[in-house]
């Protein structure tokens, strides 16, 4: 048997809920693009800010390992030489 959709609304306002749901839509959409486009320039200051952090880091280990090797006096041909003899 067949169902009968019991309709209380007249049809101007049905269509005025369907216009105003595809203005929601539309503008969701529009919303949805603004959010993605955030998270793309997001993802690039990501990058950035990771290479620059490793960068950053990269320079305080030799500043670090020129200190040590002030420390022990030792030259950096020095420390090439005793890898050359440990991988011997």
């Amino acid at each position: 048997m067949a169902r009968v959709r019991k309709v209380e609304l007249t049809s101007e306002e049905i269509k005025a809920q369907i216009t105003s749901i595809e203005e929601q839509i539309t503008k969701l959409t529009e919303d949805i693009k603004g959010l993605r486009v955030q998270k793309k320039n997001l993802s690039k200051d990501l990058v950035a800010a990771e290479k620059k952090e490793a960068a950053v880091k990269e320079e305080q280990s030799m500043k670090d390992l020129a200190k040590l090797l002030r420390e022990k006096g030792l030259s950096v041909e020095d420390v090439r030489n005793m890898l050359d003899k440990e991988s011997k």
